[in-house]
């Protein structure tokens, strides 16, 4: 099962590469970023799950979600494991680039110091509490800090949770925010079939069909507040924004790839650029995952 999966990542890969410039130089590093995570996850394996069990009586969860209310489920995890993890993936980083060395090897000493300081289970409040340290202690630049971290939790959500997710009756949810963990969505897709906006949660992998002209973080629905841009003619990544919050998020159009299952989770890792254009133009991530400084933008734009 764990070989299959990391196949379709890998295969998943080498698909982005047919339609976004610039994959090819990171191509290596994701590949080896994914092969880590599988790994993690196969020496895993015996337990049953890396995260606290998440349960739910199905009805009640029926009418909570027609009332408009998340589960917000936000299960704990193994502090231990979290940082096994994150250390897994900075000797990758390394790896791919060595003028990072000194940044990760504080990194890794700030992580052993987390370890000794929460010994048994962490919520990813903890964890997030844990990046905002370490960015506003220089220890990791914000794009780095974004990478790790978001994958990080990313990796035991969404492999845990997914048949958890597979359950929900999201057809009945109309939210802008996940309906099983609460996360505010950083993409989404615009379905091969129909053409109808599906978003996915980045944390725990659960998609629901949402409003097709409708900003997801403020409700907004006038048509000519929001739009989109795309990259030298590439149709395939949109970055939809809204002028009335000024957010945005990232849509893939699948009616444009000749596969119809795609993981969308490798096409946002292989068009961060768009998020730095985003980010140009004035617009931030609805969703809070930063991937570059405000100062960098400014820069950029004088």
């Amino acid at each position: 099962m764990k070989d299959s999966r990391q196949k379709l990542f890998q295969e998943e890969i080498s698909r982005c590469r047919r339609f976004y410039q610039g994959v090819e130089e990171v191509e290596p590093f994701l590949r080896e970023v994914f092969e880590e995570i599988f790994s993690f996850l196969s020496d895993n394996n015996e337990r049953e799950g890396m995260l606290e069990k998440v349960s739910f009586d199905k009805n009640k969860a029926r009418l909570r979600l027609k009332k408009g209310e998340s589960m917000g489920v936000n299960p704990s995890f193994q502090a231990d494991d979290f940082v096994n993890l994150l250390q897994r993936l900075g000797k990758v980083v390394v790896k791919n680039n060595p003028e990072l060395k000194t940044s990760l090897y504080n990194f890794q000493t700030c992580l052993e110091q987390f370890q000794n300081e929460f010994e048994g289970r962490i919520t990813r409040e903890d964890v997030w509490e844990f990046k905002d340290l370490l960015l506003n202690e220089g220890i990791l630049a914000r794009d780095m800090a974004t990478f790790l971290f978001s994958l990080g939790l990313s990796t035991f959500f969404r492999f845990d949770l997914e048949k958890v997710a597979e359950s929900l009756r999201t057809d009945l949810w109309e939210g802008g925010n996940c309906a099983l963990c609460g996360e505010k969505p950083h993409f989404g897709m615009l379905r091969s079939e129909d053409g109808a906006k599906v978003l996915e949660c980045w944390l725990c992998g659960t998609q629901w069909v949402h409003t097709r002209i409708k900003c997801p973080f403020c409700s907004n629905t006038a048509q000519e507040e929001m739009g989109y841009f795309t990259v030298e003619e590439n149709e395939v990544c949109r970055v939809q924004f809204c002028r009335r919050c000024g957010s945005y998020y990232k849509v893939f159009d699948t009616r444009k790839i000749a596969e119809e299952d795609i993981i969308l989770l490798v096409h946002n890792l292989a068009t961060l650029s768009h998020d730095l254009l985003a980010r140009e133009e004035g617009f931030k991530p609805g969703s809070g995952l930063e991937w570059a400084e405000e100062s960098e933008t400014t820069e950029l734009n004088d």
